[in-house]
């Protein structure tokens, strides 16, 4: 089966074609392509859907789902992927399967484990986006054998908004802890601050979110009957907006008023 991938939620879009068993499993990338412009999602994705097909030498006829990162991350780019995920699934037919941005970026670490770069076993790995003065959205997870050779993820922090003091205690319970995401780069200084020894930082190279892990995912996801049509595909801010945020405020302080 073929499973596009559509990943908004950084700074970068970023489109890949995997081809995957039934059952999710042994999956590969056959095309993949990421944006070099900050913030283009708008004028880039729908261009970028198209060149990956046709490096795949496939066609959205050929597809057996969308899968898309529905946040959290960016608010607009969030909004721009599910809904262009949305448009083609309707347009086609094709299932859509949501995939977390936290998960995914944390699936590197699935992809590359073994290697000198990736975390050992019983390291907590530490996905954290930006969101702005001090806080992050996050998660925790732990590589977990499943035996012969296979490696998956295990949710021991729950994904969710933080400030990055929050996140770093609740982080703490483990020695060791690896992270990932532009949270590193804004927090940084108060992540070293918190916490002298056990933290590591991913190289710059393997630190942002990538299609191809969230098509990774969508694959197992997608054989999991983890689908959905494309009217039921939601994003996932994890908090509101600001603008929509003070919206609230001031009404409720209308309704206080009288």
């Amino acid at each position: 089966m073929y499973i596009l991938a559509i990943e908004t939620t950084g700074a970068f879009a970023s489109v890949a074609v995997a081809e995957a068993l039934e059952d999710g499993s042994e999956c590969r990338i056959l095309a993949h392509l990421e944006g070099h412009d900050r913030y283009s999602h708008l004028q880039n994705l729908t261009p970028q859907i198209q060149l990956v097909l046709s490096d795949a030498e496939i066609t959205m006829d050929d597809l057996s789902a969308i899968a898309v990162a529905n946040g959290p991350g960016s608010f607009t780019g969030i909004r721009i992927g599910v809904s262009t995920t949305r448009a083609l699934s309707q347009v086609k037919g094709i299932p859509c399967v949501p995939v977390s941005s936290l998960e995914a970026l944390a699936e590197r670490c699935v992809q590359v484990a073994g290697s000198t770069d990736a975390p050992e076993e019983g390291v907590l790995i530490c996905p954290i986006l930006d969101a702005r003065r001090s806080q992050v959205y996050g998660g925790g997870y732990l590589l977990e054998n499943t035996g012969e050779g296979a490696v998956r993820l295990q949710e021991a922090v729950k994904a969710g908004p933080y400030t990055i003091d929050e996140f770093m205690e609740l982080a703490g319970e483990y020695d060791e802890i690896y992270m990932l995401g532009d949270g590193v780069d804004t927090c940084g200084q108060k992540i070293e601050a918190n916490r002298a020894e056990g933290v590591a930082f991913a190289p710059e190279e393997m630190r942002y979110q990538r299609a191809e892990e969230v098509a990774m995912l969508g694959a197992v996801k997608f054989a999991a009957g983890q689908s959905v049509a494309y009217d039921m595909l939601k994003p996932e801010y994890m908090r509101m907006a600001e603008a929509e945020r003070k919206l609230r405020a001031k009404q409720a302080e209308v309704k206080a008023n009288g």
